[in-house]
Formats: C-alpha cells, structure tokens, sequence
C-alpha cells in the first residue's frame, strides 16, 4: 500500500490554503523493491505521466456567454433570438434570396421578352407562360434551396438544395404559369377588351396563379429535409408569399410603366418586370421564413463561434449536429467539430441530446453523454456555444 504524505507550508505570508506536493515526498513513501508486487499487480503513476493531462476546470464557463449575475437567463435568451432578432437574420436572409432569385430570373427571361405582345395562338400563349414560370419558380426555388449551405459554408448542402430548389420550384412555376393563363383565359371571357374589372380580374387570378407557383417553391425547400412540419412550413409560406407577390405585380407593372411613359415619352416594359419578379422573389421569401419563425417549436441559436447568430429549428428526430455537409445541423466552420457530432432525439416537448464524440459535448459547462435539454441550457461543441430554447415551455411561463 502506498501512501501520500503531504506538508503545509507554514511560512508563506499569502496563500495560506495551498498544500504543496513534491517528488521527494512521493520518493519517500514508495516501498522497497523487495515488496512491489509482480508486474501486472499493480499500476504505477508518476508525475511525468500527469504532464498532459487537461487541467481545464469543466464548471467554468466562457465569457462569451455566461450568463450575467441576476440576469434571468431565460428572459435574456427571448429577447436575443425571438422576432425581433430574426428579422434580422433568418426572414431577411430568406427575403433577399428570394429578391436574388427574382432578379436572376428577370435577366435570363428579358432578353427573350418583347414590348410587341404575345403570340396569338393559345398553344403559344400556355408554352409561353410556361417558360416564364419555369424560369422564374425555378430561380427562386434555387436561391432559397441554396441559402442553408451558403451561410453555413456546406457547398455540397448549397449544391443539393439549390439543385432541389431548381427542379421542384422550375416545374411548379410551369404549372403555375399555364394555370393562371388558362384561368384568366376563361374568366375573361378571351376578350382583348382592357377595362377595370379586366385589370382586377387578371390581378386577382395572377395572385392565385403564383400562390401555386409558391407551393411548390416551398415544397422544394422541405424536400431536403425530409421533415413534415418543415414542408408544410414551406407550402404554407410559399403559397402566402406567391399570392401576394402576384398581387403586387400587376400594380407594380402599371406604376412603373408609368413612370417610364413620363421619362421617356414610350412605356417600356424591363423596369416593371424588374421590380416586378424581384418583389415576387422576396415576398416568397420572406413569408416562407416568417411563417417557420411562427410555427417553430424547438431550436437551437449559436451564441459563440464561427456561425455566431444562427440558428437552427429542430425538425427531425433524429437531429445530427456536426462537421459533415450531411448533418441537419451543419458546422463545417467549427475545426474541432467531429462529423457527427452530437444527436438531438426529439419527442412531444423533450428533447435529448447524445453526445457521439467520445466526451466532447458539454450541457452548461458539464461533459454529458446523454442529457435531456430544457429551455436556456447552452450546448458546448467544439468552439461553437449553441442555446436551446423551446415554445412549448416559454408558452407555459407565459
């Protein structure tokens, strides 16, 4: 048996409490060599094995996000990351990819587009509005399914979901494009007659056409994900926003058309249809990220490392947090992230967090290997401080 044997410095003037342990106090209680059991009895330590272990404390928490003294940290967290402080994040970033979008669509279309009118023969009519649907959904669909991967730097993510966003919003603008027409085409009776009720009648039926169109723009931004509250989130704000970006189009289209008779005597028609398809862009956008803000249930918003100020809406069960492009929650930027991470199992209002890198997870300052979150707890992985925060809990607060 071995024994440590420690000696309290008594004439030192400050530091009274510490309690000083030398080789030489060690050296004197080893035993003889006659009495050291045979090898693989016993385990031998010494100080040099000690050199590289991590002395960092694990109740000591960073700077960047401890919570102040008598702050309630939970208050502070609502305040931080609700609407608020989405709308300048999340909904802005939706909305100016949607305007991207838009605006890309407007300068593939124009210079195909002519001020003469269009074909006269039906067939030509649909396939018409059919390529200017496409183009349009399609685009829009591309920037808002590339959106993720841009800011979180995953490129093979901003790849997938562009490409999904493009095939899935390219052939509902299609249908959406035809729709409309056809629609118009029979309420209006085919007349070329343009009166008030004519001008209502196609603003109307354009809205409608568009909030199709935006169906399937949303569609494609769930698709990825695979996550039935995220497309529904989708379908839901791509069929508000397209409706009312259709709605404005028309308007938009007569005011600027205006604006270029007064200009240069001649209406032109490339500066209505530019601000026209773009406003149509960002009200998709936008609606379609509004309406996840007001539907979330659980999310997670970085408060320290390289994403600082994303946040993530916990969709799946199960959420894989980590380094890969293929990690629902993806943080590529974050050198000490393993691919996969951590893992957010999700039931009802409960989430649990399951650490999968051998004891690199940490619940408010605390190692964890399974842990159940609760509203303000900070997640600790690699570099990158998550918080999590969940409605249902802050609704019971109230």
């Amino acid at each position: 048996m071995v024994r440590l044997m420690t000696e309290k410095k008594s004439d030192r003037e400050d530091n009274e409490d510490i309690i000083e342990i030398s080789v030489k106090d060690l050296d004197a209680q080893l035993p003889e060599a006659s009495q050291i059991p045979a090898a693989g009895d016993i385990l031998v330590i010494d100080h040099e094995d000690l050199a590289d272990v991590d002395q960092r404390p694990l109740t000591e928490a960073p700077v960047s996000y401890r919570p102040l003294p008598g702050v309630d940290s939970r208050r502070e967290a609502g305040k931080k990351s609700g609407v608020g402080g989405l709308l300048g994040s999340a909904i802005l970033q939706m909305a100016a990819a949607g305007l991207v979008g838009g605006f890309l669509a407007w300068a593939i279309m124009e210079p195909f587009i002519t001020d003469e009118g269009t074909a006269a023969e039906l067939v030509a009519i649909l396939l018409e509005m059919a390529g200017f649907g496409a183009v349009l959904g399609g685009m829009i669909g591309l920037a808002l399914g590339s959106l993720e991967g841009i800011v979180t730097g995953a490129w093979e993510k901003a790849i997938t979901g562009g490409g999904l966003g493009l095939l899935i919003g390219g052939g509902g603008g299609a249908v959406g494009g035809v729709a409309g027409q056809l629609t118009y085409g029979i309420f209006s009776g085919g007349g070329d007659v343009v009166s008030f009720s004519a001008i209502i009648l196609q603003i109307v039926v354009r809205a409608f056409a568009w909030s199709l169109v935006g169906l399937f723009i949303g569609l494609g931004q769930g698709a990825m994900t695979r996550a039935s509250q995220k497309i529904i989130n989708g379908l839901l704000g791509g069929a508000l926003g397209g409706f009312l970006g259709g709605l404005l189009f028309d308007p938009i289209s007569l005011v600027f058309g205006g604006i270029s008779l007064s200009l240069t005597g001649e209406v032109s028609g490339w500066l209505s249809r530019l601000v026209g398809m773009s406003v149509l862009g960002l009200c998709t956008g936008a609606a379609i990220g509004m309406v996840e803000e007001v539907r979330k249930e659980d999310w997670l918003t970085i408060v320290a490392g390289p994403l600082k100020g994303k946040q993530f809406i916990i969709y799946r069960s199960p959420t894989i947090i980590g380094s890969s492009p293929k990690a629902d929650i993806c943080l590529v930027k974050d050198p000490q992230v393993t691919a996969e991470h951590a893992r957010i199992d999700r039931d009802r209002n409960r989430c649990v967090l399951l650490d999968l890198s051998a004891g690199q997870t940490a619940v408010n300052d605390q190692w964890v290997t399974r842990k159940q979150l609760r509203d303000g707890d900070y997640v600790t992985i690699g570099q990158t401080v998550l918080r999590y925060e969940t409605r249902a809990l802050q609704q019971l607060r109230g």
